[in-house]
């Protein structure tokens, strides 16, 4: 957290004094909405985690509701930034550094805060809608990268989109979340499964499946 404002000067005690508040604040709330959900966490029990007064929560968020959406809000929009660049910058990476760096950039954010990341999931699994911004993010950037011949162009971009979604999720709570490994090996085994989809077709292959004839 910044102690110095844009314009060099050091921040008023006060509004230094409000930023660690409302950190505390966040972090505590986060703790609670991850172990009790919305309806079982109490504004009481927030504040006594950070060790703060109710009036100071009010100052924040008008209501443990407010609270609760500000920060499943203010984490989708990080992720919808890392998402939009998973396939920048391309230089003269492969393919599959491309999706190693944007998957290995991905799956770092989601274990700064592993009960933040397990909470927004679990809010997006009660609200689907909430997956439609990665899906339209990802399917852009793949139908940019399959214009540039960068991926396979054969599967449409937003069925890669949909894939890409399902595993990384899956595999942060399969791999990630349980310890079961580190994010490099999470990463490892996500490029393999999505790379053969993503690799574009080589000119002398088969533009669709052969078919066996009937019997």
């Amino acid at each position: 957290m910044r102690s110095i404002g844009r314009s060099g000067s050091a921040l008023h005690p006060q509004t230094r004094r409000h930023l660690l508040n409302t950190q505390r604040l966040r972090s505590a709330a986060i703790r609670e909405f991850a172990r009790h959900g919305l309806h079982g966490t109490k504004v009481s029990s927030i504040v006594a985690a950070a060790q703060l007064t109710q009036p100071t929560f009010y100052r924040t968020w008008p209501s443990k509701e407010a609270a609760y959406e500000s920060i499943i809000t203010g984490t989708l929009e990080t992720w919808w930034d890392a998402a939009a660049h998973i396939l920048a910058d391309p230089g003269t990476r492969t393919l599959r550094e491309h999706l190693q760096t944007g998957l290995h950039n991905l799956y770092a954010l989601l274990m700064e805060d592993p009960e933040l990341t397990r909470l927004v999931l679990e809010e997006n699994n009660k609200n689907p809608d909430r997956y439609e911004p990665f899906i339209q993010i990802y399917t852009r950037t793949f139908q940019d990268a399959q214009t540039r011949g960068l991926i396979n162009s054969d599967i449409p971009a937003e069925s890669l989109a949909q894939a890409y979604v399902g595993l990384t999720e899956r595999f942060f709570l399969a791999r990630l979340h349980t310890a079961q490994a580190t994010v490099d090996d999470a990463v490892q085994e996500v490029t393999r499964l999505i790379l053969p989809l993503m690799t574009p077709r080589s000119p002398d292959a088969p533009s669709s499946p052969v078919r066996c004839p009937p019997d």
